[in-house]
């Protein structure tokens, strides 16, 4: 949180300091007091963390000086150590601007005034040399950074953060060496540009046609009132593909004036939302989590989470809601960490309301700050940005397999090159269900020296995907039968095929996790199959399951027959069963007790129990799930008097499902119920 409080004061301060506010001011002070009026009013203004303003006013000092050395005055500030007993304004003034830039992340101003302030009296800024080479190695000059860190091991030898920070900047420099050798084209990212303001910290989307991010707004009262008035408000826009593609659109939230807010985690359907609310108090962030429900007349008043996500003294920011809604994932600087923030998890109950918090312990959090958590949860991957490990440099995004009941996380990993940079690389959120790498969101400062930047992420990938159709009964290939492939999470055709004389297809598909095949031929059912696919490299090769084609039967037409069997409910279905389950449930033995009375009825008449389940698992399992299914119906009706040899049992497994299992990229339970069944058809009529 303290990271983009420093992006959202740099932004207001640009704005209001380049305004006649400002420039009044530091006319004011240069008339009354001269050079020395502009260095007393940075220093307070530094002292105060006001680090624009307080860089406006030693540039102004640096410029009325012209480069000469002013000894000590009346208004210059008192010795800061042993070091300084000989004041030079001019050198604390040129330190002092490379401080004031390096906190407002501006890397460029910043390195161009440590160059000079490496030249001075290494006793006097014994951290001049260090503070340079962290922003060569923002600047991307790493040899020139590695030059900086030898030189700075050298000449300091106290044991302290600079001097162990010298020796992770030296790993992360080497680090980014390796990352230099690999392959830069595995990602494409793509810089997503809202109006022409600057967007972050985005959220999965309620649905896969919005984003909601967060962005600089101007508050036109603060601003009558001459008061900071950019702050950080939460917006959404219509997304496509993971790219930003309308105007956004504010989230109005009331009692937001005084706050910022920021960064969105959706919880019931949309219908629940958790989010930060920060303030700046003399230089220091202030920020808690807040909850709100959705009416039809908007978002409700926000909700202070209580203890123990939200405690007194500390600061707790960045929620994270798990897709099952068992965990509030977030970051914190409460007592009992390992390090500055860590990241934290709430375990949740039915209605979202917190049970109790859990540290992530330490092989996750680190002596540094621990932020923006996120997690993938078909491949348990926690996501997260960190300073305190070894990477490219700044905040890098790291990535950890892992489970929150067993607290069993496997040792972090950086994502390395392009996900991160030589800046701050922070909010990654996957966006694809299925491969977390496929698709996602990241924000970073990497093209600017101020803000962060919402960036799309798309894994450059290609799938090369075979299978055969085959005939159902015979087990024999189906040739010339078409394939068409479709896209079930963007609802679009992406290809068809003719299967070949061995009843074989291929294709080619690009950051494809689910499809669906439609295959069909004349004088057989059409057959409708879904598939997933678990990718981690660039090029990886599937073979499908087998896609079975049942030839269309000509059923023995006996109306009265028809009529009977048309009577009975849920045309052909005779019994439904639990996921993994083929216990017959007794709520079916009126449907099977009716069929019994037909069979009774017709005794020429020979019926065909054809068992049927879901997509999940193999279809080896599904079939033999599917035989027992069967075989459960059968044997309640040769229970009740139905001779064996009238009823003829198939076992159809996954292959033709009545409604899809995935509807718009996500799960449809309601489509696997109504698949889960057992069906009877008509074989052998005869009336005698």
């Amino acid at each position: 949180m303290q990271l983009l409080v420093k992006y959202h004061t740099y932004i207001s301060r640009v704005v209001i300091g380049s305004g006649i506010m400002l420039g009044i001011c530091v006319a004011n002070a240069g008339h009354a007091q001269g050079g020395t009026g502009y260095f007393v009013k940075a220093e307070k203004l530094f002292t105060e963390k006001k680090y624009y303003e307080a860089a406006q006013y030693y540039e102004k000092y640096l410029e009325t000086e012209k480069g000469k050395t002013v000894r000590a005055t009346p208004f210059a500030v008192s010795k800061k150590s042993a070091g300084k007993s000989n004041l030079s304004l001019h050198n604390e003034a040129v330190y002092r601007l490379a401080e004031s830039y390096r906190k407002l992340n501006d890397y460029t101003k910043a390195e161009k005034y440590y160059s000079e302030a490496v030249l001075f009296s290494r006793k006097a800024y014994p951290a001049a040399q260090y503070w340079y080479g962290v922003s060569l190695r923002a600047n991307q000059k790493y040899d020139e950074a590695l030059q900086a860190f030898v030189a700075f091991q050298e000449n300091y030898h106290t044991m302290d953060e600079l001097l162990t920070g010298a020796d992770k900047e030296i790993a992360n420099l080497s680090f980014v060496k390796s990352q230099q050798e690999r392959l830069k084209d595995k990602f494409t990212i793509t810089k997503q540009t809202v109006n022409g303001t600057s967007a972050y910290a985005a959220s999965l989307p309620v649905n896969n046609d919005e984003i909601y991010f967060t962005s600089i707004h101007t508050d036109l009262k603060a601003q009558k009132e001459k008061k900071d008035y950019y702050v950080a408000r939460l917006y959404k826009s219509a997304s496509v593909d993971n790219n930003v593609e309308s105007a956004p659109e504010r989230v109005t939230i009331p009692g937001e004036a005084g706050y910022n807010t920021g960064l969105a985690t959706f919880a019931k359907g949309g219908k629940k939302m958790f989010f930060t609310k920060w303030s700046v108090e003399d230089g220091e962030t202030v920020s808690a989590i807040y909850s709100s429900e959705k009416t039809d007349t908007g978002w409700s008043k926000p909700v202070r989470l209580p203890e123990p996500v939200n405690v007194k003294g500390a600061n707790s920011t960045q929620p994270f809601v798990t897709v099952d809604e068992s965990y509030l994932l977030f970051s914190s600087d409460r007592k009992g960490g390992v390090g500055k923030y860590d990241l934290w998890f709430a375990h949740l109950d039915r209605d979202c309301n917190v049970l109790k918090v859990t540290n992530m312990g330490n092989m996750i959090n680190t002596p540094g700050d621990d932020l923006a958590p996120s997690y993938h949860t078909l491949s348990r991957h926690l996501f997260y940005s960190s300073n305190g490990r070894v990477g490219m440099g700044g905040f890098d995004i790291y990535y950890a397999r892992g489970d929150f009941q067993l607290l069993n996380w496997e040792t972090p990993e950086n994502a390395g090159a392009p996900i991160n940079s030589s800046r701050d690389d922070l909010y990654y959120v996957p966006t694809d269900e299925i491969n977390p790498w496929n698709t996602g969101l990241l924000s970073s400062d990497r093209d600017t020296d101020c803000c962060l930047d919402l960036y799309s992420v798309k894994q450059n990938n290609k799938q090369f995907v075979s299978g055969l159709v085959l005939d159902c009964e015979t087990r024999r290939p189906v040739v010339d039968a078409i394939v068409t492939v479709k896209d079930n999470k963007r609802g679009k055709i992406l290809l068809s095929r003719s299967t070949g004389a061995d009843g074989s297809y291929s294709f080619e598909l690009n950051n494809t996790s689910q499809f669906d095949i439609v295959a069909e031929k004349k004088g057989f059912e059409t057959a409708n199959s879904n598939f997933i696919l678990k990718f981690t490299t660039e090029e990886e090769h599937f073979r499908n399951r087998d896609i079975c084609l049942s030839p269309v039967e000509i059923r023995p037409s006996i109306p009265e027959v028809d009529d009977v069997l048309a009577s009975l409910t849920e045309a052909s279905t005779l019994a439904k069963f639990s996921f993994n389950k083929y216990s017959l449930n007794q709520s079916y033995y009126q449907m099977l007790d009716s069929l019994v009375a037909i069979m009774d009825r017709y005794p020429g008449i020979v019926i065909e129990i054809g068992g049927h389940t879901d997509s999940k698992g193999s279809e080896e399992y599904n079939l033999k799930l599917a035989e027992s299914r069967v075989n459960a119906c059968i044997q309640y009706l040769v229970r009740k008097g139905v001779s064996r040899s009238r009823l003829v049992g198939k076992a159809y497994g996954e292959c033709c499902p009545l409604e899809p299992e995935y509807m718009n990229g996500e799960d449809n339970p309601a489509g696997r119920e109504r698949n889960r069944r057992v069906e009877y058809k008509l074989l052998q009529g005869n009336l005698e």
